[in-house]
């Protein structure tokens, strides 16, 4: 049967509450959290291979014990077996009720043997789609959604969805964790730390802040035309908001008061979703060849460089780097690990396309070396923090402003710090980790590669004639 007429066939629907009641209340979202209101579908594939599995016989004890599991991690992780609730009672906030409604659990098959992802190294598929649920944003969705989906012949898929709102990649990385654990009737290594309330701010504080999205040029010995973005507090010039074009002449940002501007782009048919692996061999090569100090910062400034060579941005047009950057412990005193919840803020690089492809791949990986530096810090977080509160009912929540840019931007997302290979349920570790699809062109999703050691994948997406010129070239070591 031809790829694009597989379809996954749903067997059942459950809906999978906490094993213990837990407390019912109205849980505080922090500023950092309301900012993820508008990004309700982040997904993730983890692929299993069982060996002599049979989905008659084997696959229904496997649903089984994943619901049993789930159950059981939900008392810890209760937040996503609640429901968002826009309207916020008597505060008119959003927050989260935890009520104990559950999380959806979709049991399903495909028939599909398990060999034909496998042989293509589990590239991304059309019908990778159908693997997870998407939540189409109403306040009585679950916030968590669970796929569990049988492969003919030695294989199932574990697809999971969930609401932003809930957690960023390091709290969510630590729910799947546990969730394994349970799987192995472990207890809970790290138990969650449900705080959110550290980043509350007084009616005083909210009215205070004038913040703007700055620009500040940045003149290294390795960085000249090139500016970061950053929040800054300034008293003296009142906040307004006009135009996504406005550019103001002290070379800030004005911004517009849609969170989120959808963009036309190409027919989906016409794009392409890949992902590279970057062996420890070929990131430690890069580590030398660009100066940076850390992998992330060397695939990262390969990869902008590579895909906007490919995707053959004009010279003199912006290009732009988007990082989000944990702050657990940058802030006073630090979070620990463990803090469930959003806790990060992001830092927008921005140069041209000549400056970026005409100089050495030292000049990227210095730029995205001083972004991060730069922006993770507490003042930068408190600002962003800050801006989302005096203007929470304007429309205007994503401190990330990924909208002021143009559509040749790379925006990061997940991370190779993120142990998604080490869950395992008892069946033993995931042979592949995928992204189910993603919504921009060129986005950087970066997971721990799955030979392990400093290994890393890189999912992006692409049109096709660009993604073929990519690649041709992602993997070339500059000269």
């Amino acid at each position: 049967m031809a790829e694009d007429q597989m379809k996954v066939q749903v067997s059942r629907v459950y809906t999978v509450a906490p094993a213990i009641p837990t407390a019912k209340h109205s849980m505080f979202l922090s500023a950092i959290d309301i900012s993820k209101i508008p990004y309700n579908n982040v997904d993730i594939l983890l692929f299993y291979k069982t060996p002599d599995f049979t989905a008659d016989k084997d696959f229904p004890p496997i649903v089984e014990k994943l619901k049993a599991s789930l159950s059981l991690v939900l008392v810890d992780f209760y937040p996503f077996a609640g429901r968002l609730d826009m309207k916020g009672g008597e505060s008119g906030r959003p927050q989260i009720d935890c009520n104990d409604e559950g999380v959806e659990f979709v049991e399903a098959t495909i028939d599909m043997p398990f060999q034909d992802v496998e042989i293509h190294d589990f590239q991304h598929k059309r019908f990778f789609e159908e693997l997870v649920q998407t939540r189409h944003g109403n306040d009585q969705d679950s916030l968590l959604s669970i796929q569990v989906t049988a492969f003919q012949g030695g294989g199932f898929c574990i697809g999971v969805n969930f609401h932003h709102v809930v957690a960023d990649g390091n709290s969510f990385t630590h729910f799947m964790r546990s969730w394994a654990e349970c799987s192995r009737e472990l207890p809970i290594s790290r138990s969650p730390h449900h705080m959110r309330t550290v980043f509350q701010r007084d009616s005083e504080d909210r009215a205070k802040p004038n913040i703007y999205l700055r620009g500040e040029e940045v003149v290294t010995d390795l960085i000249k035309e090139a500016q970061i973005f950053k929040f800054v507090r300034d008293n003296s010039v009142p906040i307004k908001y006009s135009e996504i074009s406005a550019r103001t002449g002290d070379g800030s940002l004005e911004t517009t008061n849609n969170s989120i501007i959808q963009k036309p782009v190409e027919e989906e048919t016409n794009l392409e979703i890949s992902t590279f692996h970057f062996t420890e061999k070929v990131v430690q090569a890069l580590k030398e060849r660009s100066g940076a100090s850390t992998s992330f910062v060397a695939v990262s400034a390969q990869f902008w460089r590579c895909v906007m060579k490919a995707r053959q941005v004009a010279e003199n047009e912006p290009v732009y780097f988007r990082v989000p950057i944990d702050c657990r412990g940058r802030v006073k005193p630090p979070l620990p690990p463990t803090y469930f919840g959003n806790c990060v803020c992001s830092g927008i690089a921005e140069t041209t396309a000549k400056q970026l492809l005409e100089q050495d791949i030292v000049f990227a990986a210095a730029l995205i070396q001083q972004l991060i530096s730069s922006c993770a810090s507490e003042v930068h977080l408190n600002n962003s923090v800050d801006f989302v509160e005096s203007h929470l009912g304007s429309g205007n929540i994503d401190p990330a402003l990924g909208n002021l840019c143009n559509d040749y931007i790379v925006v990061t997302t997940m991370s190779p710090k993120f142990r998604v290979y080490e869950i395992d349920h008892g069946w033993g570790r995931p042979v592949s980790v995928q992204a189910a699809f993603l919504t921009e062109i060129g986005r950087m999703m970066l997971f721990p590669g799955k030979e392990g050691g400093k290994s890393i994948a890189v999912t992006t997406k692409l049109p096709r004639h660009q993604m073929e010129t990519l690649k041709q070239i992602l993997m070339v070591i500059p000269d």
